[in-house]
């Protein structure tokens, strides 16, 4: 094993480990390119990604939460955060949440050779001098075209990159018998239970559905699983929509679906959009940008955010052509392959990390 002390040793931060793709993105650079470093370290809050860090041998320091507007937090956020960097040799920060990156913007005055590299995952447009202080000699990628003209355009910087996130997800054919197990068309939404992902629209655009033979299973929870449910029972829909919760068989979830919807407000990357397309699957999904990156009209259907009746419109549309389905499907796989796919995120991320320690040719 090698000494920590040892130079190119790494940090991530990230807000939680918990559910989100963010999160995942963490997991994924900390394991998959962990032969980049002498070793590898994540601060967070913690959550579900924990047991994985630890079984692949990184380290996670368990730190308060980085949006906490708590004076006494940030003050303990910055000693806690100082003491891993100067305990573990820490020469490059990666941080994935921009409070972090206001962090690491405060610490570098004290570790002026902390080589900080931040990765947009949203578009932020409240808190922008903020956000300009903590990007200030850090190097900024952005998750996908709209991130990045956010970075460029409201927050003044100029030489930001892009770097297109991508999913590894286990290969089976194995599917769920609780969603195979409907006789009907079954559609699939991956996503955090949260005002972002639009899920209010979608519920409301179950009951505008003239083909009534189809089943909406939601994958996912958060903090709107309550009122989502009560809107479920509201419009008389508990036995067309079917909560299924968080589940670690994302993929047997897909290989269930006939097709998937994304029906976000906004969004920084379309992470589920490539999922579905990796396992073969179209979907609905809003023309807002950062998802409108990843699905056009040659690979799923595109409708405008907050609407549902347009939305419900296209759920019919797909739900009644199997061969639209497929053909959608098809391109789909193909675009994955051609721009998303994980060896090509991992060998960008793999450029840009050696090009921060020098080695870049």
């Amino acid at each position: 094993m090698k000494n920590e002390n040892q130079k190119n040793n790494i940090l991530h931060i990230s807000r939680t480990m918990d559910i989100g793709g963010a999160e995942r993105i963490v997991y994924q650079l900390s394991s998959d390119l962990k032969d980049e470093f002498d070793s590898v370290h994540v601060a967070s809050t913690g959550g579900l990604w924990e047991s994985e860090l630890a079984a692949q041998g990184i380290q996670h320091h368990k730190i308060l939460d980085i949006d906490s507007k708590n004076p006494v937090t940030v003050l303990k956020l910055l000693f806690s955060i100082h003491q891993i960097i100067k305990q573990k040799g820490i020469t490059i920060v990666h941080t994935h949440h921009r409070m972090a990156a206001f962090y690491i913007r405060l610490l570098k005055f004290v570790c002026p050779k902390l080589t900080h590299v931040y990765t947009a995952h949203n578009v932020f447009k409240d808190k922008l001098p903020l956000y300009r202080f903590a990007l200030k000699n850090a190097k900024s990628v952005a998750v996908g075209e709209a991130v990045n003209n956010n970075l460029k355009e409201d927050v003044g910087i100029t030489d930001s990159k892009v770097i297109y996130n991508g999913v590894i997800l286990k290969e089976t054919d194995n599917q769920v018998d609780d969603i195979v197990g409907y006789d009907g068309t079954k559609l699939g939404c991956i996503a955090r239970l949260s005002e972002q992902k639009g899920l209010t629209y979608l519920i409301e655009a179950m009951s505008l559905l003239t083909v009534k033979n189809i089943r909406l299973f939601i994958v996912g929870d958060g903090e709107l699983r309550n009122e989502l449910e009560n809107k479920v029972k509201e419009l008389d829909l508990q036995d067309s929509v079917t909560f299924l919760g968080y589940r670690k068989d994302i993929v047997e979830c897909i290989n269930s679906f006939d097709f998937c919807v994304l029906p976000s407000v906004f969004e920084g990357f379309g992470l589920v959009a490539i999922e579905a397309f990796m396992n073969s699957k179209t979907l609905v999904a809003t023309d807002i940008p950062g998802l409108n990156e990843v699905v056009t009209n040659k690979n799923g259907i595109l409708v405008p955010a907050k609407d549902p009746a347009t939305l419900a419109s296209a759920i019919d549309k797909l739900a009644m052509d199997a061969t639209l389905r497929q053909e959608l499907a098809s391109q789909a796989k193909k675009d994955y392959e051609n721009k998303f796919s994980y060896p090509l995120f991992l060998e960008n991320y793999r450029e840009l990390y050696r090009e921060l320690k020098g080695e870049s040719k």
